[in-house]
């Protein structure tokens, strides 16, 4: 089984990017890290669909909290129902693949859209966020530094807010 999450970065990704956890580009986890037999490629494909009938998405970051076990990881929540019905999007779209969640407490009803902070920085509340891409990260990249990979990409289109 291979690991793979899909996020929305808040500046784009590009394919063969890879990043430390802690320095992970700012982004909004839409599909939390999931184990599944499928390959990069169908993967890929899926999220393109996804994609090709999501319009780019409008938010705001929202207040401060404490993620993680400790309660000491500093986050902005991201209350969006459009992040809400994308999540749910991707569940439906992706069971055909049959993923496995790391933490399945954080998909379905107990995914919280948020922006975890970085060395790279943080989200403040009230700052605008303008989502236009997608991004496939396999979490266990062969061969490597063992840093997750960007492996695909796909842009929010503009048709679809017409649609």
């Amino acid at each position: 089984m291979h690991r793979f999450a899909i996020v929305l970065p808040l500046t784009p990704m590009a394919v063969g990017e890879r990043y430390a956890v802690r320095d992970w580009p700012l982004h909004i986890t839409v599909m939390p890290v999931f184990s599944t037999w499928a390959a990069a490629a169908q993967l890929a494909d899926s999220m393109a669909a996804v994609a090709a009938r999501t319009a780019p998405i409008e938010a705001s970051a929202g207040a401060p909290e404490l993620f993680g076990p400790k309660h000491d990881t500093p986050v902005a929540l991201v209350d969006s129902p459009a992040l809400r019905a994308l999540h749910r999007v991707f569940v439906d779209e992706l069971d055909i693949h049959v993923p496995t969640f790391r933490r399945p407490d954080y998909a379905g009803n107990g995914f919280r859209p948020h922006i975890t902070a970085t060395r790279r920085g943080a989200a403040s509340e009230g700052d605008p966020l303008r989502l236009t891409q997608l991004a496939l990260v396999d979490m266990e990249p062969e061969p490597g530094q063992g840093r997750p990979m960007v492996v695909a990409v796909a842009d929010l289109t503009e048709r679809a807010a017409s649609a």
